[in-house]
């Protein structure tokens, strides 16, 4: 009788660990038009490529606009890099190729200002370059897959 006990209790036991998966599954099914990102940030599948658009442009004329209002020529409320950033990520969206030049004037930086920290932001593998095969003097950027991921990650908890 107690291997038969023992028997029903490792059953028992076997179902409920089952029915845990169960639940974390259908939970995870529930969840299918979300995607948590880093620190359980949550992105809303449902975002179209022309709703990031939208948002990412309300950001950067955001940011133009704060830096344009309280700053007086020190760039102490530019953000530059991040600017240059979302710059490059709607390109990308809209499927457009962008310039190093086109970025730096943009921006509004000088365009040594705008080579280093691009330079910086290729070496953490934020974006890339790519030279234009019909002319070794220009080179085109992108934001790399996981930069893209992020950033719409970052406009999907967007409160703009």
């Amino acid at each position: 009788m107690d291997s038969v006990e023992a028997e029903v209790a490792e059953l028992r036991s076997t179902l409920q660990h089952a029915n845990e998966r169960l639940e974390k599954l259908d939970k995870r099914i529930t969840d299918s038009n979300k995607r948590i990102c880093e620190d359980q940030i949550i992105i809303d599948e449902d975002l179209t490529r022309l709703d990031l658009i939208d948002r990412a442009k309300k950001h950067l004329h955001w940011g133009r606009l704060k830096s344009r209002t309280l700053d007086a020529g020190n760039g102490l409320f530019a953000d530059s890099c991040w600017n240059m950033c979302l710059d490059i990520y709607i390109c990308g969206l809209k499927g457009e190729r962008v310039t190093v030049s086109a970025i730096a004037h943009s921006s509004g930086i000088p365009m040594t200002t705008a080579m280093r920290y691009i330079n910086v932001m290729v070496g953490q593998g934020l974006i890339t370059k790519t030279p234009n095969p019909a002319d070794n003097r220009m080179i085109f950027v992108s934001t790399s897959e996981d930069c893209m991921n992020k950033i719409a990650c970052l406009l999907s908890n967007s409160p703009l």
